[in-house]
């Protein structure tokens, strides 16, 4: 198990869209809670996920809409839970969301794809522009994520959930 420092994952993910993106650039807004420092994770498949999927939807978007981008932990998704087959300690969920945001299925596919989870079903919710996707990595299928892509009039959203599940000190400790 690795723990993973998202804060910094995600800032170098938009420095180096700095950098790199020539001509205008959209202003970016970012909210990470302070206890979301580090997070256990199976391997480096979530850093590079992340790194990746931020770097491509940043230099793909508008340059004159606002991104703004969250880290929050979910307690429980009720809903979803049953329906993806795991049931983690927390969701953690990555948002990304602005007028200019430019994420398509078959990027995210690709994107997912390129760091070792491949989709398993793309879902759309009745009555609704979300659309929702499972992906599982390649080595484990039953190691999952979701992507949830939704669009109104006005913002387009992208929330990528990792499902975490935290050891006990107690059991790390039992085992070793």
């Amino acid at each position: 198990m690795e723990q993973i420092e998202l804060r910094s994952v995600i800032e170098e993910a938009i420095a180096k869209f700095s950098r790199n993106r020539i001509g205008d650039k959209p202003p970016v807004f970012l909210m990470i809670p302070s206890t979301l420092r580090v997070v256990p994770w199976r391997d480096r498949t979530l850093k590079e996920l992340v790194r990746v999927f931020l770097y491509e939807t940043l230099l793909t978007s508008d340059p004159d809409a606002t991104v703004e981008i969250s880290l929050r932990r979910r307690a429980e998704l009720k809903d979803l839970d049953p329906f993806v087959g795991v049931t983690p300690s927390y969701w953690l969920q990555l948002r990304i969301s602005g007028r200019g945001l430019k994420m398509f299925e078959t990027l995210a596919q690709e994107l997912c794809y390129d760091v070792g989870y491949r989709c398993e079903e793309w879902i759309t919710i009745e009555d609704s522009t979300a659309r929702f996707a499972t992906f599982a990595a390649f080595d484990r299928p039953h190691i999952k994520i979701v992507l949830l892509l939704q669009s109104t009039k006005s913002t387009h959203r992208c929330d990528l959930l990792f499902p975490v599940a935290e050891t006990s000190l107690a059991s790390c400790m039992v085992g070793g």
